[in-house]
This record gives structure tokens, sequence and C-alpha cells, in this order.
């Protein structure tokens, strides 16, 4: 599927999140990759043609108030994953997860506190030393 990709401003810390337009399906994911914001607009019945669709066929989610944003990377992977964390619970979770994995090159965390950014490295094993001074984004 073809998207058109836009940086917005993220409503919840105002830094530049990401918003992916699908133009065929009029679906929509906007991320914010440094607080974790996220909002999404899906079609729940593909059945229907695009101008059939009501306001019932749509699935909207979003996260307003995320705990955080996560980037990890490992050691064989070309690209970094990430994703948003609701609560505290999952962000304890994904540390027990991964502090103990051989295969991760870096995981780092941020999070929007008293409007700031603040970031945290959670696993940095890697080789590149730009990643001892500076988080991966």
């Amino acid at each position: 599927m073809a998207s058109v990709l836009d940086f917005i401003e993220c409503p919840n810390c105002k830094s530049e999140a990401v918003c992916d337009y699908y133009y065929k399906t009029g679906e929509e994911y906007t991320n914010c990759n440094n607080c974790g914001y996220h909002r999404s607009a899906t079609i729940k019945n593909r059945e229907k043609r695009l101008d059939q669709l009501t306001e019932s066929d749509w699935k909207i989610t979003e996260l307003k108030t995320p705990y955080g944003a996560y980037r990890l990377k490992t050691h064989n992977d070309i690209g970094v994953q990430c994703g948003s964390l609701k609560n505290k619970k999952q962000y304890d979770q994904l540390k027990l997860t991964i502090i103990n994995d051989v295969e991760i090159e870096f995981c780092s965390v941020s999070r929007f506190i008293n409007n700031k950014i603040v970031e945290e490295m959670i696993i940095n094993n890697s080789s590149n030393s730009n990643l001892n001074n500076e988080l991966p984004r």
C-alpha cells in the first residue's frame, strides 16, 4: 500500500512526530519516538467499499499520555525497533526481558517528564563509539 509520511508536532510533548497516512484507505498512524504518543485510525470492516464506510467501521486508538518510547537494536539487525510504553509495568517488563539478552546491541527509553524529554540508555553493547556518547535516534 502507498502512503504519505509527514512530520507533525506531537500533541503530547510538542516534539516531532511521524504521521503515516495511507491515502488509498484513509488509514492513519501517528507515532512520537520522543515520548511514545500513538494514535491510529484503522478500518475494522474491510468488506465494504471505502465510500460505504461509516463512523462505526473505524477503530480509533490513542495513547495520549504514554509512559515513554523505546528504541531497541539487536546486533544482527540493520534497523531499530521503536515503540510506546503505556505504563511503568511495561517499562519494567521491557527491562527484565532484555537485560541479559546478549543479542541486544542497545536499548534506550525516552520519557516526557516536566515538559522535557528525558533519555535513559538501558543497554549499550555497541562497538560504535558514537553510541557511547549519544543516544541513538
